[in-house]
């Protein structure tokens, strides 16, 4: 059901970019994706089955802003130029509720929420978090090349892994959301040249983030491991 939408993404989508058809067919891609998602998903699971429920919102949110502020220092320590776009509140409204009312909550339930809830039930937790990883980052990869795509499979991981220690989804989505806004409104002109010849302009910021990001991954996967090791006692 989702292989038409795949040429929207490889062929479609990087050729409408830059004229008037590039919102209609953003939209109309995420709404397939939403339907095939809740047509398949809801066959065998619910909503709240399937991430969207209120469990671990908190942590998620505590988790994911750790993420943004790692993701943010990363950028910050290269000398990639800042482009912010200029300012202004109807476009700022719109990209606001394209994100956190399309991408952030389609994309997440796809990956963290049918995809993740598919592969969990079939091979376990280690299986949902690299897998749905693996198809985050060859969604990407269509317009963004490999190195984007290394990226988004990379941020999948850790994604994959909130939302193993959390959960839910509802907290990912938000996160979601602000990452998109803050490379959009940020880095606006990004090309994929200039990320390929990169390079560390401030390590001090750049060690100051990766440290948070192995913080944030120890966390994840040490808390998670008291917190069954506890159980199986209890039990």
């Amino acid at each position: 059901m989702f292989a038409p939408g795949l040429p929207a993404y490889l062929w479609l989508w990087p050729n409408v970019r830059g004229t008037e058809w590039l919102v209609p067919v953003q939209v109309a891609v995420y709404f397939y994706f939403l339907a095939g998602s809740l047509i398949i998903g809801l066959r065998r699971w619910n909503l709240r089955q399937l991430g969207v429920n209120r469990q671990g919102i908190g942590l998620s949110l505590i988790c994911g802003a750790t993420f943004l502020l790692v993701f943010t220092l990363g950028r910050l320590a290269t000398d990639l130029p800042l482009s912010p776009r200029p300012l202004t509140m109807r476009r700022l409204a719109g990209e606001i509720g394209f994100y956190l009312g399309l991408v952030g909550p389609i994309e997440e339930l796809l990956f963290r929420g049918l995809i993740y809830r598919a592969l969990d039930e079939w091979r376990g937790s280690r299986w949902a978090i690299w897998g749905s990883s693996l198809a985050f980052g060859l969604y990407h990869i269509g317009w963004q090349g490999p190195l984007g795509a290394l990226g988004c499979f990379l941020i999948g991981a850790v994604f994959g892994a909130i939302r193993w220690r959390a959960g839910g989804i509802v907290g990912l989505i938000v996160t979601h959301a602000l990452l998109d806004l803050i490379s959009v409104e940020l880095y606006a002109g990004l090309t994929i040249e200039q990320v390929r010849e990169v390079h560390i302009a401030r390590p001090a910021l750049a060690i100051v983030g990766d440290g948070l990001l192995l913080a944030l991954v120890l966390f994840l996967w040490k808390f998670r491991q008291s917190e069954t090791k506890t159980s199986n006692e209890e039990v």
